[in-house]
């Protein structure tokens, strides 16, 4: 049994115990602080940073009333984050035992989806007369696997956050130890995204982000309504991630992907501190600058925490054709997705070149066709679906110089942090192809 210490040493103590605390709310102050910069500062530069164009204004005008309500995420997500950084869950468990929980929630989120792809599909039967009965037993499976997956998810993000962060501060990343912003994403229901494109030129001219709730009649309804007003080309598209801080995930994908996607939007909030995120809508050419460099990172990163944390090996590069001279002759025996399309964007550019839209848009709704009898479902390929995916200047959408271009940059610098220390003072994309230059002249620099 333990003695009742001495009236003095009760007063050191609890003057010991009151300055801990003032010290421990001090630093959670300054950490919430931090935290409401991030956000603050995502959220500003989500809604300064989209396509500055006459058209812009119209059309989120148009689509009032299926906006996003970004500040609402925010809000939620900061509060959500801030606990966590108190109880920072998942982190006494070991490496083992971390990377089991990551890979098994992982599985069930995909199990997730493919239950409620199976009970959309039953409902959809025009034959089944009583969809509740048909898809009770896969309904309770659905509700037990998402039960799980909310109990869990805060660790699961904690761990995930952790191994994307110590793998950019050892990739060159980190400032004195630190990472600047802290990376922190939400496992989260994305909104959707409309995007508006000429009809004669590819050109993201508008993009408004909308409720993630969106059914596909809805989505249909705001792109037949914005099409028809200002004859346009109009794609509501599902998003994968969003920038702001927390930055926003979804959890239906493989985990190199989750891994890759982690890191390419910290990268977005990195560069709203930099010159290259402030200018991210100047012009299209910006827009894909920002996208490429962050795909180059998530790349490299991903790959890296996909490896060090989960043994995945790391892919080889594949590069693509640029110009209709270098495509290979269609492989019937195999059919690769990044090559057709690239066949695909590079044809398109050629008609709407020569004026032949409609002859244009007729060869897209035929190539769509292609690609989902190959299993790829496309709800609509047109001017808008290359205009979003285009500005990943790396991937078969583009036809654009600048994703070789930053390939090139990246493979005459020394290391991944060398080549973003590089790029984040792009504020024009004439600064690519200066730096580019410089770095051909003195490689070795």
């Amino acid at each position: 049994m333990a003695s009742t210490p001495p009236v003095s040493s009760l007063g050191a103590f609890a003057f010991t115990c009151i300055m801990k605390r003032r010290y421990y709310l001090l630093t959670i102050g300054l950490a919430l602080s931090g935290m409401l910069l991030c956000g603050l500062t995502g959220a500003w530069a989500r809604d300064k940073f989209s396509p500055s164009t006459p058209m812009q204004k119209q059309v989120a005008r148009l689509v009032a009333l299926w906006r996003f309500d970004l500040t609402k995420y925010e809000t939620r997500a900061i509060l959500g984050k801030a606990g966590e950084m108190i109880t920072r869950p998942g982190t006494r468990l070991s490496p083992a035992e971390q990377k089991d929980l990551v890979e098994n929630y992982v599985r069930l989120a995909n199990e997730a989806r493919r239950l409620e792809s199976e009970i959309n599909r039953i409902y959809a039967d025009p034959d089944e007369e009583d969809p509740a009965a048909a898809s009770a037993d896969l309904q309770k499976r659905l509700d037990d696997i998402k039960k799980l997956m909310h109990e869990v998810r805060p660790m699961v993000e904690t761990i995930l956050e952790k191994q994307v962060s110590q793998t950019l501060k050892d990739m060159g990343l980190g400032t004195a130890g630190t990472l600047w912003p802290p990376l922190a994403f939400n496992f989260s229901a994305l909104p959707n995204y409309l995007v508006v494109s000429p009809r004669d030129h590819i050109e993201l001219e508008a993009g408004v982000h909308l409720r993630p709730d969106l059914t596909i009649p809805q989505k249909e309804q705001i792109e037949d309504e914005v099409a028809e007003k200002f004859d346009v080309s109009t794609l509501v598209e599902e998003l994968g991630g969003l920038g702001v801080w927390p930055t926003m995930l979804t959890d239906e994908a493989n985990l190199s992907w989750i891994l890759n996607t982690i890191a390419h939007e910290w990268l977005h909030t990195y560069m709203a501190f930099h010159p290259l995120g402030w200018h991210m809508f100047d012009n299209p050419q910006m827009d894909t600058i920002n996208e490429t460099v962050a795909t180059i990172l998530g790349e490299e990163v991903g790959a890296e925490a996909a490896w060090r944390y989960y043994g995945i090996p790391k892919p080889k590069p594949q590069p693509l054709p640029q110009t209709p001279a270098q495509l290979p002759p269609p492989d019937p025996n195999k059919f690769d997705f990044r090559l057709e399309m690239r066949r695909t964007r590079l044809k398109v550019d050629k008609l709407l070149s020569e004026g032949k839209i409609e002859e244009a848009e007729a060869y897209m709704e035929a190539r769509r066709k292609l690609f989902v009898e190959h299993g790829y479902y496309i709800r609509k390929l047109n001017q808008a679906y290359f205009a979003f995916h285009g500005t990943y200047a790396t991937g078969g959408a583009s036809s654009d110089p600048i994703g070789p271009k930053l390939r090139e940059l990246r493979s005459l610098t020394p290391d991944l942090a060398t080549f973003i220390h590089q790029v984040q003072g792009i504020g024009k994309p004439e600064d690519l192809d200066a730096l580019l230059a410089k770095w051909r002249a003195h490689p070795n620099q």
